[in-house]
C-alpha cells in the first residue's frame, strides 16, 4: 500500500506539469495507479481532496497567500544562511557566487506580480502611495473596507462604496469579486516597455470590444477541444451558485469557483480559530451548502451539486 504522503507528492508533481485545461481527478488517478501499480479506486474522494488543496494553494492569488509566500521566502533565506555559516570553508567564490544568487532572487522577487506599479490619483488617495505591487494595493483596499465597515451586513459580498472608492470604482456598491478587474483601470506598470505595450492595449479595446462577441465562440469552441472536463475548463453552474457569487456569471473554471469560495471564506473570517480547517458558515453559504459547518478539504465535494452537467 502506497502512503498517503507519497501519493501526495507525487500528485502535486504530476499537477505542476499538467495542463489543467485538459487534467481531470480521473486521469490524474490513473497516472498514480499506473506509476504506482495499485488500485486507488477506493481512494477518489482522497484524490479528489488533494487536487482541491492543489488548485487552492497554486491556482489562488489572495492576499493571504501573498504573504505565505513571503514568510516561505523569508525561512529559505534563514535556512541559506544558517548554510552559509556552517560551510565557512568554502572558497571565496563560492561564498560571493552565493550572495550573488541571494541578491538575483530579491531582485526576482520584486518582480512579476510584486514589481511596483504607477497608481492612478483615486487610487492614490485611499493607499497614500504614488507606487506599490497588486497584493499590497489590495490588502490596503481590504483593510480600508473592513476599518470602515463597507460590507453590507445582509450580504458581505458586497462593498457599499464611500465616496473614496466610488472615485475608484465608478459605483455606488460592487461585488467583490468585480473589484481586481476594476482595480486593474487604476494600476499602470512602470516599465517603459509594459507601458508601451498598455497603451497599445488600450487603443486596441474599442475594436476588441466589437469583436469580442465574434470571438468568443472560436474561444469556447478552442477550450472544448482541449477538454471540456479539465479544472480550467468552465463548467455550468447552478442557480444558487449564481446567485451566490452574484456576478450573473452562469459559467466558470472550477479553479475559479474554488478560488472565489475559499475567497470569501478568508475575507468574512469564516474559518474556526482554533482549528482553521473547520468552515464556520455564515448565512450564505449555510443557503448554498445546506450545512452549518464543514471541513475545508470537502469544498470540492461540496461544490460537486452546483455544477451541471
Amino acid at each position: 500500500m502506497v502512503s498517503d504522503s507519497v501519493l501526495i507528492e507525487r500528485l502535486r508533481q504530476i499537477l505542476t506539469v499538467s495542463d489543467l485545461e485538459t487534467a481531470t481527478a480521473g486521469t490524474v488517478r490513473r497516472k498514480l495507479e499506473e506509476e504506482f501499480g495499485v488500485d486507488l479506486l477506493d481512494r477518489k474522494a482522497f484524490v479528489r481532496d488533494q487536487i482541491d488543496v492543489f488548485l487552492r494553494t497554486h491556482v489562488q492569488e489572495t492576499p493571504n497567500d501573498d504573504v505565505q509566500e513571503v514568510e516561505d521566502v523569508k525561512e529559505e533565506e534563514e535556512k541559506e544562511s544558517v548554510e552559509n555559516d556552517d560551510n565557512s570553508s568554502e572558497t571565496g567564490s563560492k561564498k560571493k557566487a552565493r550572495r550573488s544568487e541571494k541578491v538575483n532572487g530579491e531582485e526576482k522577487r520584486k518582480g512579476g506580480f510584486y514589481k511596483p506599479c504607477a497608481l492612478s490619483p483615486q487610487l492614490q488617495k485611499l493607499v497614500g502611495e504614488p507606487e506599490l505591487g497588486r497584493p499590497e494595493v489590495v490588502k490596503k483596499i481590504w483593510a480600508y473596507i473592513w476599518e470602515k465597515k463597507l460590507q453590507n451586513p445582509q450580504n458581505k459580498r458586497k462593498i457599499l462604496c464611500d465616496d473614496v472608492l466610488s472615485g475608484i470604482f465608478r459605483a455606488k456598491a460592487i461585488d467583490m469579486f468585480q473589484m481586481n478587474k476594476a482595480l486593474s483601470k487604476h494600476i499602470w506598470p512602470i516599465d517603459e516597455k509594459d507601458a508601451a505595450e498598455v497603451k497599445s492595449s488600450v487603443k486596441r479595446t474599442q475594436k476588441q470590444g466589437r469583436e469580442e462577441a465574434l470571438d468568443e465562440p472560436k474561444q469556447k469552441e478552442k477550450r472544448q477541444k482541449g477538454g471540456g472536463s479539465g479544472f480550467l475548463a468552465p463548467v455550468r453552474l447552478s442557480d444558487a451558485l449564481v446567485k451566490f457569487f452574484g456576478t450573473r456569471e452562469n459559467s466558470l473554471p472550477r479553479a475559479e469557483v474554488i478560488k472565489r469560495i475559499w475567497q470569501y471564506i478568508k475575507d468574512n473570517e469564516l474559518q474556526d480559530p482554533s482549528d482553521k480547517k473547520t468552515i464556520i458558515c455564515d448565512e450564505q453559504l449555510k443557503e448554498l451548502f445546506q450545512v452549518d459547518s464543514f471541513h475545508g478539504f470537502t469544498v470540492m465535494k461540496l461544490l460537486t451539486t452546483h455544477f451541471v452537467k
